[in-house]
């Protein structure tokens, strides 16, 4: 903290100093974005968001600690996202305008809506920037449902600040599955997926008629137009003895009637001179663990079974992005044996850092259900802890690619809320300006058309780790996911990407990799087959 700030009283929170928050600079996004984080009367203020957060910690805060411990941690929340250490999730930061009654999460799983009170909650959820999951596998007629959903969310989305989504999920045993899949590509605000058992795979190896023609049918939809996703139940029951399903981007994966929070620790702020601070980022992760599991007591539940699922199971999922920026900063190259080894290092302490913390939360306040967590856990506060999420609205206000993405392109053109924006990747940019290269020459060649192996400035051992999603084989992108998954309870949102090139075989066998290494599920775009793709390659 500097000199210059103060501290007010516990009700009103924390002051921070009026500086512009390190993820604000240079940040084209920002009065785009606007709109969805501040109200149209109020002045937009970037610097209040980390004020407006540790307001909201506080007021769970003060239940369990002394008033001066409660505003120090207060203020180490707001400290870490004035940094940009760490940012929680959407609805955290737009909702936090609003002092009671706000929506605070992002990840919901509800029943299969069966009256009119149901659509009220889904759209209570909606309204709040929240994203919804359903498993429709018991209904007759899901594809009806799946449609009805669509229409209705379409209806109420042009009063919304953030454009609500929802996501379907199918087991692949349902009688219209086939016609399930047929509809996926016809939908544009809900994400479909079909889950699959060991057994499918067991009969498809034996070349079942029935197996053979719905895999066929499922990855030829997937090579045309990128969906469905899938999912493997088998990974999902080795997480939690209950029936778990996918919210909208499968990070979360929560009972019915359900909710989670998450948060994004930004690796790339994490990087000094070349060096990955752990320690730092072990300090970081126990504070992001706290702040989620505080807002789960102030959050405005859908319904009392909502929050009392939610308080039996206090699910969170602590997670990263900006992965591939920081493999910039530290010179390795996405998909290399040096980025796995980063990431065992990395993740190995994330999981332990937050099973820890989770383990003195519990004893300090409780414990959450132990029915909840897998054999041989021990009790702990929260039920899950970790996920990674696409950060679609967080990596641009943090300005770094999503998640664990690799970079799209150094130099992209991309569509936000009907404004496009040409910009150097910002990593990029900073080590073109460290080694003092002339950042609008290499924009004016990449814009002109060339690759970036052909900028002339670029030194080759710069180039060397300048890849993006398209150069990486589907191994490497399954691979990362897959590394990073064997140290998350929860899900992971990421795209496989292919090029425009790619068949139908290479999607079959790219799925089956998945398979084989561990993914909870995979999700798969090939370049180009989806019309008015939201990132593009500027030339």
């Amino acid at each position: 903290m500097s000199e210059s700030e103060t501290r007010v009283n516990e009700t009103a929170g924390v002051h921070l100093s009026g500086s512009t928050p390190h993820w604000a600079v240079d940040n084209p996004y920002l009065e785009i974005l606007a709109p969805r984080f501040f109200s149209g009367d109020r002045v937009t203020d970037w610097s209040d968001l980390p004020k407006r957060v540790s307001r909201l910690f506080l007021r769970a805060e003060s239940r369990y600690s002394a008033p001066h411990v409660a505003e120090a941690r207060a203020r180490e929340i707001g400290e870490i996202i004035n940094e940009g250490l760490f940012l929680p999730n959407s609805p955290v930061m737009m909702n936090s305008e609003g002092e009671t009654d706000v929506n605070l999460f992002a990840c919901h799983v509800l029943s299969p809506p069966a009256s009119i009170d149901d659509l009220d909650i889904a759209k209570q959820i909606h309204d709040g920037c929240g994203g919804i999951g359903y498993d429709f596998s018991n209904m007759d007629d899901p594809v009806s449902a799946t449609l009805t959903i669509e229409r209705q969310t379409a209806l109420l989305n042009p009063g919304r600040k953030r454009k609500a989504h929802s996501a379907v999920t199918l087991t692949y045993t349902h009688p219209k599955i086939l016609e399930f899949i047929a509809v996926s590509p016809k939908l544009t605000i809900t994400h479909t997926n079909v889950e699959f058992d060991d057994r499918f795979f067991h009969e498809l190896a034996d070349q079942d008629p029935g197996s053979v023609l719905l895999w066929n049918r499922l990855c030829e939809s997937i090579h045309d137009t990128g969906r469905p996703s899938l999912s493997f139940s088998a990974e999902k029951v080795k997480r939690s003895p209950s029936k778990l399903i996918n919210n909208v981007c499968g990070e979360s994966l929560l009972r019915e009637n359900e909710s989670s929070l998450i948060g994004s620790l930004n690796l790339s702020r994490f990087v000094l001179n070349g060096t990955f601070q752990f320690g730092e980022f072990a300090r970081v992760a126990r504070l992001g663990l706290r702040c989620l599991d505080n807002l789960h007591d102030i959050q405005d539940h859908a319904s009392p079974v909502v929050r009392a699922r939610c308080l039996e199971s206090r699910k969170v999922g602590v997670g990263v992005m900006g992965y591939a920026d920081a493999l910039l900063l530290l010179n390795i190259r996405y998909g290399s044996r040096a980025s796995f080894e980063f990431i065992d290092r990395l993740m190995s302490l994330l999981r332990s850092t937050l099973v820890d913390e989770s383990e003195i939360l519990g004893k300090e306040r409780g414990f959450c259900n132990r029915e909840l967590l897998a054999a041989g856990t021990s009790a702990r506060r929260n039920a899950s802890l970790m996920a990674v999420p696409a950060n679609g609205t967080l990596s641009l206000v943090a300005n770094v690619s999503g998640g664990i993405e690799p970079v799209f392109a150094y130099l992209t053109r991309q569509k936000v809320q009907d404004t496009v924006v040409h910009q150097l990747q910002p990593t990029f940019r900073r080590l073109l300006e460290y080694r003092r290269l002339d950042t609008g020459t290499v924009f004016d060649e990449l814009m002109g058309g060339r690759e970036i192996g052909s900028v002339r400035a670029i030194g080759e051992d710069m180039k060397s780790v300048l890849v993006v999603a398209n150069d990486l084989s589907a191994e490497e992108h399954i691979l990362t996911q897959a590394r990073f998954q064997k140290y998350i309870d929860g899900g992971i949102s990421k795209t496989i990407n292919f090029p425009g090139s790619a068949t139908v075989s290479d999607i079959r066998d790219a799925i089956l990799l998945a398979r084989e290494n561990g993914c909870v599920g995979i999700s798969i775009y090939r370049n180009g087959s989806l019309e008015n793709q939201p990132t593009q390659m500027a030339h």
